[in-house]
């Protein structure tokens, strides 16, 4: 099985960095971590990963961003994957931010900067289960509804 998608969004090529990093050592040996220093990259980088047949399963982004804001992006990228787990990440504590993500963007969690990877890690493990196991439910139903149209066939 290929290696799921983490993407990392944030104007800030310092905190960027550190996020990668910090991610590509814990979730590095199940995941491919990626970086776009704006929402519009990281739209683009969603596109091509998802052209592949790959599966974004994680992207943490920042709120405050030239041009479009985390809660936005987090909207389109909703719109486009709304399996895929959303982490809305500020150094504002912007209460209506993350109220619009949850609300349009189907944000998992709100984290305010600086994060504790070590918190973090364990969110993420914890939400990377879950989205796991709903894929895993996902492709059951799917055998079943075949398996139950191939009775049917049979039956008529």
């Amino acid at each position: 099985m290929s290696k799921g998608y983490i993407i990392c969004v944030d104007d800030e090529v310092s905190v960027l960095e550190t996020l990668a990093e910090q991610l590509n050592a814990r979730f590095g040996d199940s995941h491919v971590i990626e970086t776009a220093s704006s929402a519009e990259e990281a739209l683009s980088l969603i596109e091509e990963i998802v052209s592949n047949n790959d599966i974004v399963e994680l992207i943490v982004s920042d709120q405050v961003m030239p041009g479009m804001k985390g809660d936005r992006f987090l909207e389109q990228v909703h719109q486009k994957l709304p399996d895929a787990i959303k982490i809305l990440l500020t150094g504002q504590a912007g209460l209506d931010s993350a109220i619009y993500a949850i609300n349009n963007g189907g944000l998992s969690r709100y984290v305010e900067k600086p994060w504790n990877i070590e918190e973090l890690s364990k969110d993420i493990r914890y939400l990377l289960d879950k989205f796991h196991q709903n894929l895993e439910n996902q492709h059951l139903i799917q055998a079943l509804n075949r398996r139950i149209l191939e009775l049917e066939e049979k039956s008529s």
